[in-house]
């Protein structure tokens, strides 16, 4: 949002036309500058005084952009507009284009007197400060429309409903450009994913044949049989990302169904802890369960879309206590509530020995939220895996959630609403 000017959120074009046709309405000039106070458009119905000689005098150019900012940080601090006398005693008024709570322009107006009576000493030292020939100069002010102060005041609330617009749609802009944004950074992250994978598919298999072509050269069985098992393992794990992203393509295009039958729960967390007994076991974590007695015995739903999802979330805990060592132990927690026709299904994967970073928080949070897709390599397939769980649950009509506190540990939380199967 820092980034974004007043320009990049609404077109030039209609500024200076909203702001013309306010000249032509009230006969007042009027000029939309930026936050700095200095102009976007052309100043409309401009009068000579200011046009052909205050702003046309370098210093008092300076001065014209300093007053004009001046008084848009006023209109903001107050927060409506706000009508003051410019530094060449012009009455103006000034009303802010906000961005969320940041200043982006201002729409200023006036031009005017509110007197009819003209302080010719205040105004000749004004020109001798200028450099500007002072009898031309007092003739232009003369020339200028002098108004109501409560006239002015209308005008000024006039455009402040006009800046209220223009803000709300400036806002509104910046959410769509913040959107796009997004999709174009998951794009390319997606393809830079892709890209890299391709790449270390291609530099493994050259490494694989290699060192085969070098061990059968020297006629070493055993030597063989231990790159086959290697090779065995990463291809394995290979082919796993690439389910992932197949599973990930599918989901983002709406094209991957769900499966739904009667399922255990207590079945399918058997199947999860089957499924991560040997990557715990080589950093020496337990894997249990809890299941409430609230959970019914038969659920209706997509039984191994869960058993994916918690596989995926278990596999995840585990990997977060790569550089841990000692014992512990990572938690499947599962509860029921009774909600209208349905039951919704709280499933927990926690680990009280763990406890995450605001920093790591964050992260995970934008992979669950799909705010983030960016996958450097096959390290960080880990958060690769959360957004395909996020697709997962949201396919499900679910939430999922990541909390930890020093008390609690580290939980992945998810809900899903599921169907109890009566026993008769």
């Amino acid at each position: 949002m820092a980034e974004l000017l007043l320009t990049d959120l609404i077109d030039i074009d209609l500024l200076q036309k909203i702001q013309d046709e306010f000249s032509k309405y009230t006969g007042m000039a009027a000029l939309t500058t930026d936050a700095d106070g200095n102009p976007l458009t052309k100043g409309s119905e401009f009068t000579d005084f200011c046009m052909k000689y205050t702003r046309h005098s370098e210093l008092g150019y300076k001065r014209c952009v300093l007053s004009d900012k001046n008084a848009a940080l006023r209109a903001l601090k107050s927060g409506k507009p706000v009508v003051y006398v410019c530094h060449a005693g012009l009455a103006d008024f000034a009303s802010p284009i906000m961005l969320g709570d940041r200043l982006v322009g201002c729409f200023l107006g006036g031009q005017v007197r509110i007197s009819s009576v003209i302080d010719k000493k205040v105004l000749e030292e004004t020109a001798e400060e200028l450099g500007i020939e002072y009898k031309s100069y007092y003739q232009a002010m003369k020339r200028i429309n002098t108004v109501r102060k409560k006239d002015l005041e209308k005008s000024a609330k006039f455009l402040g409903i006009v800046a209220g617009v223009l803000s709300e749609m400036a806002y509104q802009n910046y959410v769509a450009i913040e959107k796009y944004r997004n999709l174009e950074k998951a794009a390319r992250s997606q393809s830079h994913f892709l890209m890299s994978l391709s790449s270390e598919l291609h530099e493994n298999m050259s490494e694989w044949i290699a060192a085969l072509e070098e061990i059968i050269r020297n006629g070493n069985v055993d030597s063989v049989m231990d790159v086959i098992d290697t090779m065995l393992a990463n291809g394995s794990a290979t082919y796993s990302i690439i389910g992932d992203i197949v599973d990930y393509m599918k989901c983002s295009d709406g094209n991957i169904a769900l499966y739904e039958s009667e399922y255990s729960i207590h079945d399918v967390i058997q199947a999860v802890e089957a499924a991560t007994l040997e990557q715990a076991s080589k950093r020496k974590i337990t894997i249990t369960h809890r299941i409430a007695e609230d959970v019914p015995g038969l659920l209706l739903g997509a039984g191994g879309r869960i058993e994916q999802i918690l596989v995926k979330l278990v596999s995840g805990a585990v990997f977060l206590k790569e550089d841990i060592c000692g014992e512990s132990e990572i938690v499947i927690c599962v509860s029921a509530k009774k909600d209208s026709y349905a039951h919704i299904l709280n499933i927990e994967v926690y680990d009280k020995s763990m406890c995450l970073s605001t920093e790591e928080i964050e992260k995970m949070d934008d992979f669950f939220s799909g705010r983030r897709l960016l996958i450097k390599d096959r390290k960080d397939k880990n958060g690769f895996e959360l957004s395909i769980v996020n697709l997962f649950v949201r396919q499900m009509h679910g939430k999922i959630s990541v909390m930890s506190n020093e008390t609690e540990g580290m939980r992945f939380i998810v809900e899903l609403p599921q169907l109890e199967v009566s026993a008769n």
